[in-house]
C-alpha cells in the first residue's frame, strides 16, 4: 500500500514540476505530455525506485522495473490533472479549449 502512495505522490510532484516548467518556458506547452512522462521516468531513475520490486514482481532487468515505474508515475500524474480539473482548481484552459479546430455545432 505504501508503494502505491509513493508512486501517487511522485506523480503529483512530476505534474507540478511540469506545470512550473511550462509556465517558465511558454514554448513547452505544446510538448507538455512528453515532458511529463520524460520527467517521470527521469525521476524514477534518479530515485532508483521500482514499483514492481516493491510488490515482489520479478522482471528480467532492474532498469525495466524502474522504467515501468516511471511510466506509471506519468500516468498517475495525468490522473492528478484530471482530478484537479474535476474539482475546478486547475489553472489555464481546459483540454477541449486548447485544441484548435472547428467549434461544435448543435444539431
Amino acid at each position: 500500500m505504501y508503494h502505491f502512495a509513493v508512486v501517487a505522490l511522485l506523480g503529483l510532484v512530476a505534474l507540478k514540476v511540469t506545470d512550473l516548467l511550462a509556465e517558465l518556458v511558454p514554448g513547452l506547452t505544446r510538448v507538455r505530455t512528453l515532458l511529463l512522462f520524460t520527467l517521470a521516468v527521469i525521476l524514477a531513475f534518479a530515485l532508483d525506485y521500482s514499483l514492481l520490486e516493491g510488490f515482489g514482481i520479478p522482471v528480467r532487468e532492474n532498469w525495466m522495473g524502474i522504467a515501468v515505474t516511471g511510466l506509471v508515475v506519468g500516468s498517475l500524474s495525468t490522473a492528478w490533472r484530471a482530478t484537479f480539473s474535476w474539482l475546478g482548481v486547475s489553472e489555464g484552459e481546459t483540454p477541449e479549449r486548447q485544441r484548435p479546430g472547428r467549434p461544435r455545432m448543435a444539431a
